[in-house]
């Protein structure tokens, strides 16, 4: 840590952080039993930032309390913490510059729709023409760009559609009635204007011939990903599809991804994501893989904010390439 953080400006909220760090935990040692509980612990690291909280149940930190010392180390530990922080922020290069992908890469998940395909930009359309055939009266007509991207974008249709249509008209049968339509709609449009994203398909190639195993983590319902997968001729391309219906929460839980990772029978420290949206890039980031973000449909900012290591406009991007054969390299 001195050698790359800054010498003897590092070492000491290091070393505090690791006691901070064990000291909200003492609360899980069988020997600490009877101790006051703590909550809130929170530890992360992304790459970009690094936080850690220990919480004391007291109602107010300068009570008389037999968790009063505790209290009061938790508080130079925050204090530590920011330290460390800044520390880091200011040495570190930017989040989008010089991020490392897992040294023992083993497998890719990527995200469909906006990541695979610009399939977005025909999901927005979709929903224009929907909304303004069955649902002309709505408020969002006509939909706007940012309002699929707040709204829709990212999310199932079951959940868009839940909080989109009007009382009375949203019941079970009202959404699968415009899901249907809005799918229908889609798949008119996507046999013409779908197209693979420039540099996928040579990516998936090389990935390929490297042994790197592929799947793909998806929102979208069974059939839409049955459909995307042939429409884009990605047939044999992908050991494991996995739409969030078959998985006990949709993204942005990371249920779907960790999904993915049992099936391709990875640990999340040997694969990466690769997501457009914010709810896809939080499910992929909170199941633990490095994601990259397409900027298909979100900016560069918005999708570091969520956590993702950098950001690509499509797989022809050279920093990704380097970044992948310098993974493989040391995999080797």
């Amino acid at each position: 840590g001195r050698k790359h953080l800054g010498g003897s400006n590092f070492a000491r909220p290091a070393l505090l952080y690791t006691a901070g760090c064990f000291l909200a935990s003492l609360h899980h040692v069988s020997g600490f039993a009877s101790a006051p509980k703590l909550s809130g612990l929170s530890l992360r690291d992304n790459g970009r930032s690094l936080t850690a909280r220990a919480v004391c149940g007291s109602s107010s930190p300068l009570a008389p309390h037999p968790c009063a010392p505790l209290i009061e180390r938790r508080y130079r530990f925050e204090k530590s913490r920011r330290t460390l922080q800044a520390c880091q922020m200011s040495m570190q290069p930017s989040p989008s510059k010089g991020f490392n992908l897992p040294s023992k890469l083993r497998g890719v998940l990527f995200d469909m729709d906006g990541t695979l395909s610009d399939s977005e930009a025909l999901h927005f359309q979709a929903y224009r023409i929907v909304f303004a055939r069955m649902l002309p009266d709505h408020p969002a007509n006509p939909i706007s760009r940012d309002f699929y991207n707040a709204n829709m974008a990212g999310k199932t249709k079951f959940i868009s559609l839940s909080a989109l249509l009007p009382e009375g008209g949203n019941s079970a049968e009202d959404i699968e009635k415009v899901a249907t339509a809005l799918e229908d709609e889609f798949s008119r449009l996507a046999k013409t204007d779908l197209k693979p994203l420039p540099g996928l398909l040579g990516l998936l190639d090389f990935l390929s011939e490297q042994g790197v195993r592929c799947g793909i983590v998806t929102n979208a319902p069974p059939t839409e990903l049955e459909f995307g997968v042939d429409c884009l001729g990605l047939e044999g391309r992908f050991e494991a599809l996995v739409p969030s219906s078959e998985c006990s929460d949709a993204k942005p839980h990371p249920a779907p991804y960790l999904e993915g990772l049992r099936r391709l029978d990875l640990k999340s420290s040997e694969a990466f994501a690769v997501e457009d949206s914010l709810a896809g890039v939080r499910s992929a980031v909170d199941a633990g893989l490095v994601t990259i973000g397409v900027t298909t449909s979100r900016s560069e900012q918005e999708l570091l904010d969520q956590g993702a290591a950098m950001t690509v406009a499509d797989f022809s991007d050279a920093e990704l390439w380097s970044s992948i054969r310098a993974a493989l390299d040391k995999r080797s």
